[in-house]
């Protein structure tokens, strides 16, 4: 008999990993880490997931609706005959990404990241028998992310993983115009992720609710200093475009190679995804200019930057150079500060008091003492900063407008930590009687 599990995910956000199965075969939807500093209080830890998904059933496959930690991040212990799918941009992230994570682990990711299959939106996809799923492209922090539409045992489930609709993807009415391409309300089932519902006081203070928003005031905040050190995930590559986009013509934008590799492949990907000018190089910055000296690896650089229509390029620069003119710089927190100083860790001692600033553009809350990263407090060293941030998750206006638009007969929260706020939610208050609480390991009949 068919029927719904969400093995982890319930009720917290990340570490998400839900099962449908047709009673024959399975599909995994996410297999995620928790987030960092929750897995020693968290009801199911990261060390117990494998033999709890996978020490009894080793047979389905696994679909990861996006790249970032908390949905791929225990995909090393996926058992190598069970076949994994993600989006082809997610995948040549994580092999620039999983390498640089791997740093030092003993086990090495990348060639579980290379055997994994990829998808296309619009496509629809068999991964097991009985169980067929349309991925659909979204907006989220996370480029290349993806609902899934899913159809089993004759019922209809849309799962929507992490969405929003106020980044760049989002812009135009994506959200209305895949759903009622693709999704045939009413559906049976929604599952769908409520992390602001436990964020709301966070939602209503936001400084900027939207990635264009964003953009337009780093580019005010900028203008006041001359040494800028962007604190961002290398890859939200909506925030970074933006920042790109919005650098002073005066000043240099600058990253280091790593990321300068994560940012050429998105752009490459979104050039040939169609009409994203937000993606495209700017004409004040034809050129990223890059830490450290050019190498072997640098030809990959010019070797995309060179092939795409509207073609980037990347440059070396010099101490005395970010000295003279200045600089916009995506930086990153040292993830082995016991082993190395890292180059953004040097220049952010030389520059921070001549003119220097720190924009913060990640979640707040990672510097607060629940999920305190003691990583990135310790790259901040008690200086002040600028907290410029919009969040990757959808607003509760946007959930409701997605509830109307496929009209599910049930309603399943999840990636929250107050599922059952979703009876008390005004804007929610029409589909009162349609929310269904589903508690970790606890199966659904389909």
């Amino acid at each position: 008999m068919a029927d719904l599990m969400i093995h982890r995910g319930s009720s917290q956000i990340g570490g998400c990993c839900t099962q449908i199965s047709t009673g024959e075969s399975r599909i995994l939807i996410d297999f995620g880490a928790n987030l960092p500093g929750t897995d020693q209080n968290a009801g199911i830890k990261d060390s117990e997931m494998f033999q709890k998904v996978f020490g009894s059933v080793r047979k389905g496959a696994v679909l990861f609706t996006h790249y970032h930690g908390d949905h791929y991040g225990l995909f090393k212990e996926i058992p190598d005959d069970v076949p994994m799918y993600i989006g082809s941009l997610a995948k040549d992230i994580l092999e620039i990404l999983v390498p640089y994570m791997d740093r030092g682990a003993e086990k090495k990711g990348l060639p579980a990241v290379e055997r994994m299959r990829t998808y296309e939106a619009g496509i629809w996809i068999t991964p097991v028998p009985g169980i067929q799923v349309l991925p659909l492209y979204v907006d989220h922090s996370a480029l290349d992310s993806y609902m899934f539409y899913i159809r089993v045992s004759g019922k209809s489930i849309l799962f929507t993983g992490d969405f929003r609709e106020h980044g760049i993807v989002g812009q135009r009415g994506r959200l209305e115009r895949v759903l009622k391409t693709y999704v045939p309300g009413p559906v049976d089932i929604l599952i769908t992720e409520g992390t602001m519902l436990s964020r709301l006081g966070e939602a209503k203070n936001l400084l900027v609710k939207s990635e264009q928003e964003l953009g337009e005031k780093a580019g005010k905040l900028f203008e006041k200093h001359k040494y800028n050190f962007v604190l961002v995930s290398s890859t939200n590559l909506d925030s970074i475009m933006e920042f790109y986009h919005n650098t002073p013509k005066n000043l240099r934008f600058v990253c280091d190679f790593y990321q300068a590799q994560v940012l050429i492949t998105a752009m490459r990907d979104m050039e040939r995804r169609g009409n994203f000018p937000e993606y495209r190089p700017s004409k004040k910055h034809p050129v990223v200019w890059v830490l450290g000296k050019p190498d072997s690896r640098w030809a990959k650089l010019r070797r995309i930057g060179d092939s795409m229509k509207h073609p980037l390029w990347f440059r070396s620069v010099t101490e005395e150079e970010l000295e003279r003119d200045g600089f916009v710089m995506l930086t990153r927190k040292n993830t082995r500060p016991e082993d190395y100083v890292s180059p953004f860790e040097k220049l952010l001692d030389k520059f921070f008091d001549r003119d220097g600033q720190i924009i913060y553009s990640m979640w707040k809350g990672y510097l607060e003492e629940e999920h305190a990263d003691w990583q990135l407090l310790r790259f901040i060293g008690g200086r002040p900063y600028e907290s410029l941030h919009t969040s990757g998750h959808a607003y509760v206006e946007t959930i409701a407008r997605l509830i109307g638009l496929v009209n599910p007969k049930i309603i399943i929260p999840m990636h929250t930590k107050s599922p059952e706020d979703f009876t008390f939610i005004p804007e929610f208050a029409p589909y009162r009687d349609r929310v269904q609480v589903l508690r970790d390991g606890i199966r659904l009949p389909l």
